[in-house]
C-alpha cells in the first residue's frame, strides 16, 4: 500500500485490508474482499479478523477502522443441528469472538490492552502505511498467540478469548461438541470469578436446567450459561 492510496474510504479501507493481508500471508491469512475480513484455517477451524469501516468515515475528513476476532468451526454446526436440546446457541459455527483490541498485548494472561487498540486511524495518507505495520506487528506479536489459545480446548478455558468471548454459552457447546465436557465446570467457575455480578444470573439458568426447564432468552448471556453449563454435564 503506498502514501497515494485512495481516499474514498471504502477504497482506503480495502488497500489496507489488501496491505495486512500480504503481511500476514507467511502465517497463512488472506484477504477476503467481499467480507472486509483476513481468513485463515487451522484444521477444522476458521480464524477471522473483521475490519469494520467506522459509521462515521467521510472522504477527507475521517477514515477509521475497528476490528473483530472470531473463531469458527464448521463441524459445530453440525453437532448443534443434531442435538436441538443441549443448545441455546443459534444453529452456526460460532466458538469465540470479542473486539481485537482485548488481544492485543501480551498472550497467556499477563498484560492485555483495551477495546480501542484495535481501531486504525487511516486519516492522513502520510501515516498510514506506519501505523498499519504497527498493527500488523501488534497481530503478530498478540493476536497471533491469541488464535492459539483459542483454538485449542484446553488452552481456551484460561485464556484471554474465554474471558473475553461476547458468547460463553457458544464456547461450552464447543467443548461438549469436542468430547471435552470435563472442561466445562473449569471454565463456567473461571468465568464467574471475573464477571461476579453473573452470578445470579448464572444460578438462575442452572437451576432452570435443574427443573428441565427450556433455555432462557439468548440474551441473558449469563442465565444461558448456567443453563448450558449444568445441561451438557448431566450425567447421562
Amino acid at each position: 500500500m503506498s502514501d497515494r492510496a485512495p481516499e474514498k474510504p471504502r477504497h482506503v479501507v480495502t488497500a489496507a485490508g489488501r496491505w495486512l493481508g500480504d503481511e500476514l500471508a507467511p502465517s497463512g491469512f488472506r484477504w477476503l474482499r467481499g467480507s472486509s475480513r483476513l481468513e485463515r484455517r487451522a484444521s477444522t477451524l476458521v480464524q477471522q479478523i473483521h475490519i469494520q469501516p467506522s459509521r462515521h468515515n467521510r472522504a477527507g475528513l475521517l477514515v477509521k477502522v475497528g476490528t473483530m476476532l472470531n473463531v469458527r468451526d464448521p463441524d459445530l454446526l453440525g453437532w448443534r443441528r443434531q442435538h436441538p436440546d443441549l443448545v441455546v446457541h443459534p444453529a452456526n459455527d460460532f466458538v469465540c469472538g470479542h473486539l481485537l483490541g482485548y488481544a492485543s498485548g501480551r498472550a497467556n494472561g499477563r498484560f492485555y490492552g483495551d477495546a480501542t487498540d484495535g481501531d486504525i486511524d487511516l486519516t492522513d495518507p502520510s501515516q498510514r502505511v506506519s501505523r498499519l505495520a504497527a498493527f500488523a506487528a501488534m497481530l503478530r506479536e498478540a493476536v497471533l498467540p491469541w488464535f492459539d489459545e483459542a483454538s485449542d480446548p484446553d488452552l481456551i478455558v484460561t485464556s484471554r478469548a474465554g474471558d473475553h468471548t461476547n458468547s460463553p454459552v457458544a464456547l461450552v457447546e464447543w467443548l461438549a461438541s469436542r468430547n471435552r465436557t470435563d472442561l466445562i465446570d473449569p471454565y463456567a467457575r473461571r468465568y464467574l470469578a471475573r464477571h461476579p455480578w453473573a452470578d445470579g444470573a448464572y444460578r438462575a439458568g442452572a437451576a432452570a436446567a435443574g427443573q428441565h426447564l427450556p433455555p432462557p432468552l439468548t440474551g441473558n448471556f449469563a442465565a444461558a450459561l448456567g443453563w448450558s453449563a449444568t445441561t451438557l454435564t448431566r450425567p447421562g
